[in-house]
């Protein structure tokens, strides 16, 4: 029965390309006996000549490879988005290093991931998210740095650091507490200045994103408040800082499903996620197909070795397991 199907498939592609040819031929003769001197078989029309589709040109064929490797390349990239707060010499508890780091354990930090991985920055993730035609690329092992607050330590210690390691990073600044100072009584930590911002952005390697006004539990409010805090600080950044304000990181990582709506609705594109919790088994990298809504972060401790922080993320990139 299969060999009788397949011969009458064979039959039916000879008939097809014989009825074609006398088709082509009659029309030729036609426009022949119509037009004195006009080549025949050049009068044949395009639709006709490829009656059976449009062949790729090499060159096609070529590109639609490159592209199709490139898409399997991005289902497989994973990223891990570090998370730092203050640097400073002062002595912290355990408690405390969760959001406290010392000038020196941060270089060797930042030593070790130049060495061990290529940092870029959270925006050319973004982009190379939602490309679809190949244009964006990743470096082989990816690695984003963030800062959460817009402590002053992050202009005076940080930035210095990461410009002489060529490392880009996101700021994601508190706008209400932006330029306040430790004596003032409004917070712990002095943070830096709109100018300063200003400073750092203008080197090509920090971009200053939105932590919400004033710091708070997102889901401890209403959603009138959840509003205010999500467009005045977005409303900040882009009048003292002259570019968009599209990407939220939820202070505490509090927040539910209302709270990204809200977000949605002031323009945040990009959501940023966090637990405070500091084991490897909390950690979790980022994958494309997933989207820019849910971005997880590891959250950086101060108590960390730089040989530890090495070995906590490539296990946790190791353990991340890619969607079928």
């Amino acid at each position: 029965m299969r060999s009788l199907l397949i011969m009458q498939e064979r039959y039916l592609r000879i008939v097809k390309r014989r009825i074609i040819k006398l088709l082509a031929a009659a029309l030729a003769g036609t426009l022949a006996f119509g037009t004195v001197g006009v080549s025949a078989a050049s009068e044949v029309p395009d639709w006709l000549k490829h009656a059976d589709g449009i062949k790729e040109t090499p060159e096609q064929q070529e590109k639609n490879e490159e592209l199709e490797k490139w898409r399997e390349e991005k289902r497989n990239v994973k990223v891990p988005i570090l998370l730092y707060h203050h640097i400073t010499n002062d002595t912290f508890t355990d408690e405390q290093s969760i959001s406290h780091i010392s000038p020196n354990d941060f270089r060797l930090h930042m030593t070790a991931i130049k060495v061990h991985y290529n940092p870029i920055s959270l925006r050319r993730y973004i982009e190379y998210v939602k490309c679809d035609d190949g244009s964006i690329t990743l470096p082989e092992n990816p690695i984003v740095v963030t800062f959460d607050d817009g402590y002053s330590s992050n202009y005076e210690i940080a930035y210095p650091i990461l410009k002489e390691l060529e490392i880009p990073a996101t700021i994601f600044v508190v706008t209400d507490t932006v330029g306040e100072q430790a004596d003032g009584g409004k917070v712990h930590y002095s943070h830096f200045t709109w100018q300063q911002a200003r400073e750092m952005e203008a080197s090509g390697l920090i971009e200053i994103q939105s932590h919400t006004a004033d710091h708070i539990g997102m889901t401890t409010v209403n959603a009138g408040e959840q509003m205010r805090q999500l467009r005045k600080s977005k409303y900040d950044i882009e009048k003292n800082l002259g570019h968009k304000c599209d990407m939220i990181a939820f202070p505490y990582g509090d927040y539910n499903e209302e709270v990204k709506q809200e977000a949605r609705n002031s323009g945040y594109a990009v959501q940023l996620l966090v637990d405070n919790k500091t084991t490897e088994n909390d950690y979790d990298v980022n994958i494309p197909s997933e989207g820019i809504e849910s971005l997880t972060r590891m959250t950086i401790a101060g108590s960390m070795g730089n040989v530890n922080v090495i070995e906590i993320i490539r296990k946790t990139v190791n353990k991340k397991v890619i969607p079928d």
